[in-house]
């Protein structure tokens, strides 16, 4: 497996303009060309956005990765969030929640902000979507609710799954339209093969596969 330099990038143009950089260098060095080459910058760049739209001071390790032709945009934080911290920051909204988790980016940044969070708080986010973000696409889990206690030890979250689940749902109203035509709009589940956001202990790590 082929990795790039490892750079920790927050919401500042500094660090964005850095990390473009390294995509940049990392596709040459790789020999990428093409679709792939546009792809795989445009995975950075929404990436980069998203974080850009976290709250606080939040900030990650983000890399590439290159393996047998699949390429990776990597990125991994230390759960520090904390629910009081989180309210805290959203409290300052007038709707109390975070007005730029809108669209599936939006939603998976939430969610990977939101990830060390305790149950009760991952099912107050939840419920802050019509679509079962979380129930659709996770693990353990399914659409149906019925999901086993939940520890901030560990959890995961696949793009792919999520699909499946939209798929395989049985309501096909409103809200799960509106989930379609969040993904049909959406520039990473347009050209990504999966999206996994996952949790294990103190470790948040967020893998866009392309």
């Amino acid at each position: 497996m082929e990795k790039s330099q490892e750079l920790y990038i927050n919401h500042s143009e500094e660090k964005t303009d850095l990390a473009l950089k390294l995509v940049d260098s990392f596709i040459r060095r790789q020999g990428i060309t093409g679709k792939k080459a546009i792809h795989l910058r445009l995975l950075t760049e929404e990436t980069l956005g998203m974080v850009r739209a976290m709250t606080g001071d939040f900030h990650a390790l983000f890399w590439l990765e290159a393996e047998d032709g699949e390429y990776r945009v990597r990125l991994a934080a230390e759960t520090d969030m904390d629910a009081d911290k989180k309210n805290e920051l959203l409290s300052v909204s007038t709707s109390g929640k975070n007005a730029l988790a809108r669209g599936f980016m939006g939603k998976i940044g939430e969610l990977f902000e939101s990830a060390s969070l305790y149950f009760r708080e991952m099912k107050k986010l939840q419920s802050e979507y019509e679509v079962g973000f979380l129930e659709y696409g996770s693990i353990p889990g399914d659409i149906s609710g019925h999901m086993p206690p939940f520890t901030k030890e560990q959890f995961t979250w696949s793009m792919q799954k999520y699909r499946k689940s939209l798929s395989d749902a049985s309501d096909t109203g409103r809200p799960v339209e509106e989930a379609w035509d969040e993904l049909e709009k959406s520039i990473v589940a347009s050209i990504a093969r999966d999206v996994i956001v996952g949790v294990k202990k103190d470790r948040i790590d967020m893998t866009i596969i392309l």
